[in-house]
């Protein structure tokens, strides 16, 4: 890594600390930043393979975990969307610092009235292969969850990735599932992506 690299990445590990949604919550192994999430774990049963050359999108993508992963994949174009403005300016120094152009983040808020236009916006007419939902469906400040959801069902071609929280006594597979079949549609378990809670979900459409 370049001598000015090494100085950015020692400042955005800072940063990352003082996020004040969820600080600290990402890893990154590829520039050794620890978080709650480990990025070897949450990944175990997932083939990033799938993304190369597809267009791809994570609604909630906090400081680009999936994202990043999903560039160095081979996506042809990784674009995250989340609230915070801070995390999204993280997000876009750790694409600069590995050099990933295939990447953009932008700030979007779900509670925001035009959110699906921005969106659509961000992609220029084009629809996504794969979207990732990972662990936001029952994030409490979400005015309207269920039509987030749906919007992301119906712009999104071939699979969406879905994972659920961690609370034990509510977010069990059969909450999801059951969930799924209120938006008919079928979602396969993969798999604990966190010790033996947040279930993780791949949605074939």
């Amino acid at each position: 890594m370049r001598r000015e690299n090494i100085k950015k990445l020692r400042q955005l590990k800072r940063k990352i600390k003082k996020i004040k949604w969820f600080p600290s919550y990402q890893s990154f192994s590829e520039l050794n930043i620890r978080g709650r999430r480990n990025d070897r774990e949450r990944y175990k049963f997932l083939d990033f393979s799938i993304c190369r050359n597809k267009i791809v999108a994570d609604y909630g993508c906090n400081i680009g975990q999936t994202i990043v992963k999903a560039a160095k994949a081979g996506a042809y174009r990784a674009i995250g969307f989340d609230s915070q403005i801070d995390s999204i300016e993280v997000a876009k120094e750790i694409k600069e610092i590995l050099n990933l152009n295939n990447v953009d983040f932008y700030v979007v808020d779900f509670n925001d009235m035009d959110y699906e236009k921005q969106i659509k916006n961000a992609f220029r007419g084009k629809i996504p292969d794969i979207s990732f939902f990972l662990s936001v469906y029952r994030t409490k400040e979400l005015r309207d969850r269920d039509a987030l959801f749906q919007f992301i069902l119906d712009n999104t071609k071939e699979i969406v990735f879905f994972e659920g929280h961690s609370v034990k006594e509510i977010d069990t597979v059969d909450f999801y599932m059951n969930l799924f079949n209120r938006f008919n549609i079928r979602g396969e378990f993969l798999g604990f992506s966190q010790g033996d809670t947040r279930p993780f979900f791949k949605i074939q459409l």
